[in-house]
């Protein structure tokens, strides 16, 4: 199955970002990335990071 991680601006994989996905569960994981991308990127705002400079790949 496969796996979709969250990459901060840095190309690191965000603690707890990576989630295993049919295609079923896709969209509604795409959505909890996105969530836990703006969460993620508050808490590191002092080092000017942004929610849309994350990205979710598929690995």
């Amino acid at each position: 199955m496969p796996e979709l991680r969250l990459l901060d601006p840095d190309g690191y994989v965000v603690p707890e970002g990576r989630i295993t996905v049919t295609s079923t569960t896709e969209a509604k994981a795409r959505t909890a990335l996105q969530a836990l991308a703006i969460e993620h990127a508050q808490q590191w705002a002092w080092a000017r990071y942004d929610h849309r400079n994350y990205r979710i790949v598929t690995h």
